[in-house]
C-alpha cells in the first residue's frame, strides 16, 4: 500500500544518520538531534503552509487538530457518516458532540446535509476526504456563512487536491497519517497542517501534557494553560517521515497511472457504476471504488476477487470500522442517539457503501498483475449479472 511498499534503504540511511551523531535525543523539546522538526518543517513547506506539527497517530492528529481549535464540551461537530472510526472517537474524546450526516454521490460530505445539520451549538465541520476531494468550495462557503470552523481529516487523502489546492490547506486546520495503508508509511504517525499560529501552539501543547514550550525555559518549570496528553512523535518515526517524503511524488505518480489503467479497462462495464468525482484530476490514485447493484452483489463480487486472488478495502469487508450507522457502541452515549435506529438515520450512505467495492491500488503493481485484476473484475461484474 503506497508508501509502505517503498521502506527501505533510504528510511534506514535516515535511521543510521539520526543515530550517528554525537548526541541522540528522541524527544524534540530538549536539545540536539531535530528528525521531528526537520520533518515537520519540510512537510509543512511541501504542502504549502506555515506550520506543521508531527504526533504519534493519525488518530492523535485529528484529536489535537479538534483540541487546538477550540472544540470542547457541548460543541457539535459536524462530519460524515463515512469514515475511520477515529475522528468520531476524537469528538467524543473532547467531550463534544459527533454529528454525521448523508454523504453525496461522490462519497464525501453533502453540503445540502451539511447546511440542514446546523444548530445554534454547531463549532466546526470536519470534511473527510476518502482517497479525493469533497465540495471544498461549497463547505468552505458553509463555514464562512454560519462561522463554523473548517477542519479538514485528510488521513486518507495526502496529495489529494481540489481545483489545484492540496487537501489540508482549506480549512483552519487539517491533520493526516502515516500508517501502513496511508500516502506516507512510518510505521505509526501522524501530522497537523495550519497557517494559524494559535492553533498551531495550542495543539502542539495538547499533544505533550499542555506544555507550552516556552523558549529559554527548562521543561520542568514550563508553564500551562490547558490540559493535554502525551500525543508526541518520535524521532526515530520522523526519520522515517523524512525519507518517505522524498518519495511522494513517486508514489503519487505511479499510483494514479495504474488506477488509470485498471479504470480504462473497466469503463465499458454497464452494470457497475464508477465513483463520480468532484475533481477527478486531484483525486489519489491508490484506490477505486465502483457500486454494484446491492449488498448481496457487493458480498458476491467480495468473494469472487478473493477467489482470484484480490482483496477489497473497506467495502465491503472493513465497514463496521467505517460507517456511523452501526457504532451503536459510541454514539448509544448521546441522547440524542440512545434510542436511534442508527442505520435509519443515514439510509443514502448505508446503501451506498453496503453495495460498494473499493480496491487498493499498489504502486508496484506488474503490468501482468493489473491485466489479472481487470480480468477478475470484467468476470465478477459478468457473474452478478
Amino acid at each position: 500500500m503506497a508508501g509502505a511498499e517503498l521502506i527501505g534503504r533510504e528510511e534506514l540511511a535516515e535511521i543510521q544518520e539520526l543515530f550517528s551523531r554525537e548526541k541522540v535525543n528522541l524527544y524534540r523539546y530538549g536539545g540536539g538531534n531535530y528528525k521531528a522538526r526537520e520533518f515537520e518543517e519540510k512537510f509543512a513547506a511541501w504542502i504549502g503552509v506555515k506550520y506543521a506539527h508531527a504526533v504519534s497517530s493519525g488518530t492523535a492528529a485529528i484529536h489535537c487538530a479538534l483540541a487546538g481549535a477550540g472544540i470542547g464540551p457541548g460543541d457539535e461537530v459536524i462530519t460524515t457518516a463515512w469514515t475511520f472510526i477515529a475522528p468520531v472517537e476524537a469528538i467524543s474524546a473532547l467531550g463534544a458532540v459527533p454529528v454525521p450526516v448523508e454523504l453525496d454521490e461522490t462519497y464525501h460530505l453533502d453540503p445540502n446535509e451539511v447546511e440542514k445539520a446546523i444548530t445554534p451549538s454547531t463549532k466546526a465541520v470536519v470534511a473527510i476526504p476518502m482517497w479525493a476531494s469533497p465540495k471544498m468550495d461549497e463547505l468552505s462557503k458553509i463555514c464562512k456563512k454560519h462561522n463554523l470552523i473548517l477542519i479538514e481529516d485528510a488521513a486518507q487523502a495526502l496529495g489529494a487536491s481540489y481545483k489545484g489546492q492540496k487537501l489540508g490547506t482549506f480549512g483552519s486546520v487539517a491533520s493526516f497519517s502515516f500508517d501502513a495503508g496511508k500516502t506516507l508509511h512510518t510505521g505509526e504517525g501522524g501530522i497537523i497542517v495550519t497557517d494559524d499560529k494559535d492553533i498551531y501552539d495550542r495543539a502542539a501543547e495538547f499533544s505533550d501534557h499542555g506544555h507550552m514550550h516556552q523558549p529559554g525555559l527548562p521543561r520542568g518549570k514550563d508553564p500551562r494553560r490547558s490540559k493535554g496528553l502525551n500525543l508526541r512523535i518520535s524521532e526515530v518515526t520522523a526519520a522515517i517521515g523524512l525519507a518517505q517524503l522524498s518519495k511522494i511524488d513517486t508514489i503519487l505518480s505511479k499510483a494514479k497511472e495504474n488506477k488509470r489503467k485498471i479504470k480504462d479497462a473497466i469503463r465499458h462495464l454497464d452494470n457497475i457504476i464508477l465513483r463520480p468525482f468532484s475533481d477527478e484530476a486531484g483525486s489519489q490514485g491508490d484506490t477505486l471504488i465502483f457500486r454494484v447493484k446491492n449488498r448481496e452483489a457487493a458480498l458476491q463480487f467480495e468473494a469472487h476477487l478473493t477467489e482470484h486472488g484480490f482483496g477489497t478495502k473497506i467495502l465491503p469487508e472493513a465497514l463496521d470500522w467505517h460507517y456511523a450507522g452501526v457504532w451503536g457502541h459510541l454514539l448509544g452515549e448521546y441522547d440524542r442517539y440512545s434510542t436511534a435506529d442508527l442505520e435509519a438515520l443515514w439510509p443514502r450512505t448505508g446503501m451506498m457503501l453496503r453495495s460498494s467495492i473499493c480496491l487498493n491500488i499498489p504502486v508496484l503493481i506488474e503490468d501482468a498483475a493489473i491485466d489479472n485484476l481487470v480480468k477478475a473484475i470484467i468476470s465478477g461484474a459478468a457473474k452478478i449479472g
